[in-house]
């Protein structure tokens, strides 16, 4: 909670320089990728690089403006600080990924268009080392895992497999959506578009709540979505990109609840 709390009511830039200086803290070496035209800075951080196959962890930085983005998306960035910590301590191959520029930078009823710092990363990096993309999203409020977006002939994905086997060895209630993009999505997506399909958004919603999107998901309408009509998310999602998502409404055990989560799923892979 102290990061989200450092983190919150900063702009992206400011958010990006306090994430740097919170891997230098932790004495964790990265790198940065720069745009100027569109402005990108991802910051990367490699643990045993020279392995042939490594694990892929990310979780976008950036915020809307007027948003204090707490649990969208400081929850996340903690989350993988948390991680950085432990893979310090006992190195894995893995590249854990703060993104840039998640965003939308067009934002319309009808259209919205952002993912601008990993689209910028997938197509200026070789993919073939990652065997698997965990994404972080919202996981600072809540005791049930959600896996997105999974259509259900992608449980057979390695990812979802492992993510959704570490959630029951832990006897944590996992639940499954799939989740148009037109509604919600996330860095993910960047990584399916370049051919990485074994790429996966996890959060951590309230039980009851998780319940409610899974039923609002089932009932969603395409042809409403594509014009504009967008559905009202429960609970921990409403606040999403509004002045409501501080931290007052997260809580420490959703945050330790994800990071062990996560460490589990490299023990396992």
């Amino acid at each position: 909670m102290d990061y989200v709390k450092a983190l919150e009511n900063q702009d992206s830039r400011r958010r990006g320089e306090l994430v740097r200086g919170f891997l230098e803290s932790l004495g964790v070496g990265f790198t940065v990728q720069r745009s100027r035209h569109p402005r990108i800075e991802n910051i990367i951080v490699d643990f045993l690089p020279e392995s042939p196959q490594e694990l892929g962890f990310s979780a976008h930085y950036d915020v809307v403006r007027g948003s204090p983005g707490a649990n969208d998306n400081a929850s996340g960035v903690a989350v993988l600080l948390g991680l950085c910590r432990t893979l310090k301590a006992s190195p894995a191959p893995a590249r854990v990924i703060f993104f840039d520029r998640e965003e939308a930078w067009v934002r319309t009823p009808f259209l919205r268009l952002g993912l601008l710092g990993s689209l910028y990363y997938v197509f200026r990096h070789d993919l073939n080392k990652l065997r698997a993309v965990f994404n972080l999203e919202f996981c600072g409020s809540g005791d049930c895992l959600a896996i997105w977006p999974i259509k259900d002939g992608q449980k057979r994905l390695p990812a979802f497999e492992v993510a959704s086997g570490a959630a029951a060895k832990m006897g944590l209630p996992a639940k499954t959506a799939h989740v148009p993009w037109l509604l919600l999505s996330s860095d993910h997506f960047s990584f399916r578009i370049r051919g990485l399909a074994n790429a996966i958004t996890l959060s951590l919603l309230p039980s009851d709540q998780a319940a409610e999107f899974e039923g609002l998901i089932a009932r969603l309408n395409v042809f409403r979505l594509l014009t504009g009509h967008r559905p009202a998310l429960p609970g921990v999602l409403a606040t999403v990109h509004t002045p409501a998502d501080t931290a007052s409404r997260m809580n420490e055990a959703s945050l330790s609840l994800m990071l062990s989560l996560l460490r589990v799923i490299v023990e396992t892979y």
